[in-house]
């Protein structure tokens, strides 16, 4: 099970539209269908959390104007209370990432920028952020049991991150 989360703001759904949708679709889709053991989630300003489930998605199309419609639904319904059915295997409610980093599962990273981290293994989660985690957001989430992951020789953007993660999978599972 691989699960990826991206740390983002309300407002960045409109400046980096492009970057959470192509988050998305790096972290959950392959050419020929979805990653059935991938979760993927975008968790905006720490309060609405919109989550895909590879193995349950259905009728999610890879394009931005798509993606970026079910993002601003998810984030609507999950400003209601309960937890809300965007599509089928796509849902949005209300949660803290204190709350939910106990429940991810294997082995916890965030993403940190370049450098080299090895052996990540199969069963992991990855924190990811529209802007670098850093200073005290780091310090917590490494208090929440999360360690950095590095990743490349020169920086990178998270959805470029969320491929390489996937592959490095594939690569090791081969």
């Amino acid at each position: 099970m691989r699960s990826f989360l991206l740390l983002a703001r309300r407002a960045d759904l409109s400046a980096h539209r492009g970057l959470l949708t192509r988050f998305i679709a790096g972290a959950l889709l392959l050419s020929h269908g979805t990653r059935k053991d991938v979760w993927a989630a975008v968790l905006f300003d720490d309060e609405v959390l919109v989550s895909f489930e590879g193995w349950g998605m259905r009728n999610v199309r890879p394009d931005e104007q798509s993606l970026s419609g079910i993002l601003r639904a998810g984030l609507r319904r999950g400003e209601e209370k309960g937890k809300a059915r965007i599509l089928l295997g796509v849902t949005a409610k209300r949660v803290r990432i204190s709350e939910l980093a106990p429940r991810l599962p294997g082995k916890k990273y965030f993403f940190d920028g370049p450098g080299s981290t090895h052996g990540i293994g199969t069963e992991i989660s990855v924190v990811f952020g529209c802007t670098r985690i850093e200073g005290e957001f780091a310090e917590g989430l490494r208090r929440l049991g999360f360690e950095p992951l590095r990743l490349g020789a020169r920086g990178m953007a998270v959805d470029q991150a969320a491929v390489i993660v996937n592959n490095a999978i594939d690569r090791s599972q081969t």
